[in-house]
């Protein structure tokens, strides 16, 4: 339930909407100008030149001192890196990194302005990071007189009363986050509108205005949230007001731990903003179980961090490496803090994986591989097929999992990547479904994707690390953004089984849970990549979800993978809002042996044994593939397409096999994929 309290002071946030100046004090306008900094041209800044008139900004101005502290305000845009501000020589304050464009405002300590003249510059960490900055001015009085800063604190309690980790979000009436600007403690990690807490205590100051503030604590917990009137009163007037927030546990994942194995620090990747203290924060207050530590081409170790801050109850974490080459990112686990590193210069993928594997890890997995655009991610640059799986670029796809789910990469269609897993799964692969996050910040929540790992305990420091990279390697884990699923299907147990078919029917179970703030909407069968059947998840408005859906399945008469996949809608709630415009759930494949060989056989397998029945004679392939489905079809037209190219005349054989095949499209108009291959060979006719 909202409610609204009316505060006169706040500790640590504001919006990024410029708030109205309130005090009196002279202003010093430094630079009204707007500047691009950097090495680069950018040609998308219609209002600075777009070749950069340096890499750093360097001015002068005359003042009288300040015996008090003063404030620096100053327009930037596309902070990737950290900056900082330098007056006389002196190290004055780091700029807040960030995207948008925004005017913030930064203390300036008592007596760093002199009389006369006073050198202020703008300094780069790297000079490669191209921004816009400018419109400076120096506000001769305190940040608290200038915006009649007020306060308030916040406590985040359990369902016993007991302080949580967790993360607090302050938003202004139209959902924007609100900057803060008070300092945080060491229990926290602070950004605009955002305090991850360690003890469940944050706190905010802002001008007057209205706010929501909101207390969390992941994809597990529910979200309590409350309207905040801060009025405006007469100068010198403060006192500190409190408000208590409650959250409880709405999924129930018992057997199951969250992992995230994808998370970095600006400490040892060197962009991100979040320190390694920071990090380890979120972690507890994401509620993430198994935190994998994957910094580019580092090897770091949590635990130190998590025992300063007495947070090893609340997650085990592992030792990891974003193995990061020319040929993609690969995130790699366990390795051993501060020894040898994987060789990240090599070029094919099965030596850079048999490196990494030399290494001591035991699971390797291939990040966004469509990243940063559809052509020319890793998938894209070898030219994986999302027909038949081949990917010619590479010799094998030795990786043990692919992140299908990362949730700070734009993937427009929640399903792009389902399809050339799909693909590779038809074509024999046997690599397992990630889901992760990729946060290299504080604001980006770690664990919003998250892989769900089986764990014989619910304790989260005492999670058996090896067991939980077999369950990777074995399949035996399912990914989430928002959402949680659990399968059983026939007399197989779940995800990474054998389930034994008789008689082409096969009943499954699909529970769907998720809090009470994601909307679930669709569950889906897919059987070698093809819907087989959906259904819309029931929901109660405002009640978490955990249903059971029945499904009865009509199976090919060969054997497939069935993967289910659930939908939902975004969420656009600030405490967790989604970059893409869904959120998701997925198994890993439960393994279907229809053809009672008591073992599972992969599309291509079952292809290219009906290749091998037809030999050279084109009706009768056209005819074997009349019962079978489109995985299986386009397999054994992609083998016997090979073969013929070894000995007989490709061209006249494609046609031949195209017009009987045509035929048996012609009467089933169902079967799309086997259309778009038939389509790709009149493309290729004759190589």
């Amino acid at each position: 339930m909202r409610s609204t309290v009316t505060l006169c002071a706040i500790v640590g946030a504001l919006t990024l909407v410029t708030p109205a100046l309130r005090g009196q004090g002279p202003v010093l306008d430094i630079d009204p100008g707007l500047h691009h900094l950097g090495d680069s041209e950018v040609t998308t800044w219609p209002e600075v030149p777009k070749d950069p008139e340096g890499t750093r900004l360097d001015l002068e101005f005359d003042s009288t001192p300040n015996d008090g502290e003063w404030v620096l305000e100053v327009y930037h845009q596309d902070l990737d890196n950290p900056w900082f501000v330098e007056l006389n020589g002196k190290k004055a304050c780091d700029l807040v990194t960030g995207k948008p464009a925004v005017t913030r405002r930064y203390r300036i300590a008592a007596g760093m302005v002199v009389n006369g003249k006073n050198q202020l510059s703008f300094v780069p960490t790297r000079t490669t990071d191209d921004i816009i900055l400018g419109r400076v001015r120096l506000h001769q009085q305190s940040l608290r007189g200038l915006l009649k800063l007020q306060r308030f604190e916040v406590r985040v309690v359990g369902p016993d009363g007991e302080p949580l980790p967790a993360r607090v979000t302050l938003a202004d009436a139209e959902g924007e986050l609100v900057e803060h600007y008070e300092p945080g403690r060491a229990e926290t990690a602070v950004r605009a509108g955002i305090c991850y807490t360690a003890d469940g205590m944050a706190a905010f100051d802002v001008p007057p205005g209205a706010y929501t503030v909101y207390a969390s604590r992941g994809t597990e917990w529910s979200v309590d949230q409350k309207a905040v009137v801060v009025p405006d009163v007469p100068a010198g007037e403060a006192r500190i007001e409190r408000v208590d927030l409650a959250v409880r546990r709405e999924l129930e994942t018992e057997g199951w731990v969250a992992c995230d194995t994808h998370i970095h620090t600006y400490t040892n990747s060197g962009h991100g903003d979040s320190t390694l203290e920071e990090r380890v924060i979120t972690l507890a207050a994401e509620g993430v179980e198994l935190a994998i530590a994957t910094d580019h081409n580092h090897q770091t170790d949590f635990q130190p961090y998590q025992r300063d801050l007495g947070l090893t109850d609340h997650f085990t974490s592992v030792v990891g490496n974003e193995v990061t080459t020319k040929v993609g990112h690969m995130n790699a686990f366990p390795l051993e803090a501060g020894g040898p590193k994987p060789d990240h210069t090599l070029m094919d993928w099965v030596q850079l994986v048999q490196g990494i594997r030399e290494k001591g890890a035991k699971v390797v997995i291939l990040n966004h591989p469509r990243w940063p655009q559809i052509p020319t991610g890793p998938f894209g640059e070898f030219g994986l097929s999302q027909l038949t799986g081949e990917l010619p670029g590479q010799t094998a796809v030795p990786f043990d999992a692919m992140e299908l789910v990362n949730s700070t990469t734009v993937e427009r269609d929640p399903m792009f990547l389902f399809v050339d897993w799909f693909a590779l799964l038809n074509h024999g692969q046997t690599i397992t479904a990630a889901g992760t996050s990729d946060s290299h910040t504080v604001g980006d929540p770690v664990g919003q994707g998250r892989t769900y790992v089986p764990s014989r305990t619910d304790d989260p420091a005492r999670i058996d690390v090896d067991a939980s990279c077999e369950a990777f390697r074995q399949g035996r884990t399912t990914i989430s953004m928002g959402i949680f699923v659990e399968v059983n299907v026939g007399d197989a147990k779940g995800p990474g089984d054998v389930c034994h078919v008789t008689g082409r029917r096969v009943g499954a179970e699909l529970r769907v849970a998720a809090p009470s703030w994601v909307r679930p909407r669709t569950a889906i069968a897919f059987v070698n990549g093809i819907e087989l059947a959906r259904q819309e998840v029931p929901v109660e408005g405002g009640a978490p979800t955990d249903v059971t859906l029945a499904f009865d399945l009509l199976l090919p008469s060969h054997d497939g993978h069935l993967v289910f996949v659930v939908l939902g809608d975004p969420v656009t709630s600030p405490h967790w809002r989604t970059m893409n415009r869904y959120t998701l759930a997925a198994t890993n494949p439960v393994w279907l042996d229809v053809d009672s060989r008591n073992s599972y056989q992969s599309p291509r397998s079952t292809g290219e044994g009906l290749a091998r029945r037809a030999g050279d004679d084109a009706a009768a392939l056209a005819a074997l593939l009349a019962d079978v489905d489109d995985a299986v079809a386009v397999q054994a037209l992609h083998a016997a397409r090979l073969g013929w190219q070894k000995g007989s005349d490709l061209p006249v054989m494609v046609d031949k096999a195209r017009a009987k095949v045509a035929e048996v499209v012609a009467a089933r108009p169902d079967r799309a994929v086997l259309r778009e291959y038939l389509d790709s060979l009149t493309e290729k006719k004759g190589g």
